[in-house]
């Protein structure tokens, strides 16, 4: 079908309107009357039910004879419905691109864009499950390769500190530090260095209680004689003689243990040069890592020894790593080669029809060529497509971006795109 028509006929309120049911942005400065809310509908036939999956997916009632419509208040809001089901802009725009494709004079350069090359290319060969599942694998290969790398920096900033964290965690575990031993040494140590103080005290703590004349356990025994003296006169006095008595028996056990604990007090200059020594190295070890105990020593040993731990897991890792984005580059390789076989025999196709739509529209001695070569490795396999044009006979075949006016552009993207249809569910191409 064709609308022809003088400037200002009316061709672009047309795709205007057209635009708007697809999802485009409204702007009501355009409108012809500013005053008044715009309804724009449109009636698609959908025979093949090709989109009754999207429709069941977004909650709409599908139709073969489908209506969109777009209402377009005076303060410029909006609101989209399909088949009467409100819709946001972002569900019509979707389901409009699948309904039509507009060509515009900026579609028109897409014609030079080497990934619209490659996607014409791709569109004919009809490997959109094989291309879908190679980007996958290969979206996983990259990522892989950025983790692989996180790791290998990672590896090397440990390793460059493994030699110092080693001394630091065999210096500590040679201590063999326990918890609790700085307080009993700093403990024993402040009695050995009062020792002669302490035996002093317990000497003359004995000699009070038993040793001298007027000591206490003399003085209590004279005590008791002279209360057992009376005490048939008076039960109290027998009582108290009984309590003096008992103090008598404890005050004995404390003598003796004073005693026992006087002999046991040694001054030990040599015990004392080893507690000094051993706080010694735990002070020095303390300052070193800006601790004050013991147990805080063991958490940094602790933490040490995970990090040289986790040294060797992660060289694991690495190799494991290495290994499986190896494989991956494999298939890699194996699924990029299916596609360029595909690409190549679409290529000799699409050639042939191309050529015989521009020989319909004006064109006979037009010759374009689907240049394949190949590169490294990138999110569409390993081809490289490039368009070549030629308007006439003995002029050879270069880039069409560089070759083709405006109007051989266009015609040329129409012939494109005409191909491309019979292979897409787009039922409208304007």
């Amino acid at each position: 079908n064709i609308i022809t028509g003088e400037t200002g006929a009316g061709k672009s309120i047309m795709l205007g309107a057209l635009s708007l049911i697809l999802g485009q942005r409204a702007e009501t400065k355009y409108f012809f009357n500013q005053d008044k809310k715009c309804i724009i509908e449109g009636l698609f036939l959908l025979p093949d039910e090709s989109l009754k999956a999207f429709f069941e997916e977004q909650d709409i009632d599908f139709h073969v004879e489908s209506i969109l419509r777009r209402e377009i208040s005076t303060d410029g809001k909006s609101r989209a419905f399909i088949n009467d089901t409100p819709v946001t802009l972002t569900v019509m725009k979707q389901i409009g691109e699948k309904l039509i494709d507009i060509h515009s004079q900026h579609a028109t350069q897409e014609v030079s864009d080497p990934a619209f090359q490659l996607s014409v290319v791709d569109t004919l060969a009809g490997h959109e499950q094989l291309l879908t599942e190679y980007r996958e694998k290969y979206k996983q290969y990259k990522k892989s390769q950025q983790h692989l790398v996180a790791l290998q920096s990672a590896a090397a900033e440990a390793r460059s500190k493994q030699d110092y964290e080693e001394f630091l965690f065999n210096e500590l575990e040679a201590t063999a530090l326990k918890t609790g031993e700085q307080e009993e040494m700093e403990a024993e140590l402040e009695m050995l260095n009062n020792a002669e103080n302490i035996k002093r005290s317990l000497a003359n703590s004995y000699s009070l209680l038993s040793e001298q004349e007027m000591s206490v356990l003399p003085i209590l025994k004279e005590a008791i004689s002279q209360l057992q003296s009376i005490e048939k006169f008076n039960q109290d006095y027998a009582a108290l003689a009984e309590r003096l008595r008992s103090s008598q028996i404890e005050l004995k056990d404390i003598a003796q243990e004073t005693s026992a604990l006087e002999e046991s007090i040694v001054f030990n200059p040599s015990r004392i040069d080893d507690i000094n020594t051993r706080l010694d190295i735990i002070y020095r070890l303390q300052q070193k890592h800006r601790v004050n105990s013991i147990a805080e020593l063991l958490e940094i040993q602790e933490q040490l020894s995970d990090n040289l731990s986790q040294l060797l897991s992660s060289d694991d890792e690495i190799e494991k790593l290495t290994k499986e984005i190896s494989q991956t580059r494999v298939e890699l390789e194996n699924i990029a080669g299916h596609l360029s076989a595909n690409r190549s025999k679409a290529v000799g196709v699409t050639e042939a029809n191309v050529a015989e739509i521009l020989t319909k529209v004006g064109m006979p001695n037009a010759r374009i060529t689907f240049a394949q070569t190949f590169q490294e490795l990138n999110k569409d396999g390993k081809d490289n497509i490039s368009l070549l044009f030629s308007a006439n006979n003995g002029q050879p075949p270069a880039p069409v971006g560089k070759v083709a006016s405006g109007g051989e552009l266009s015609r040329l993207m129409l012939a494109i795109k005409s191909i491309m249809a019979k292979h897409t569910a787009i039922p409208t191409l304007i």
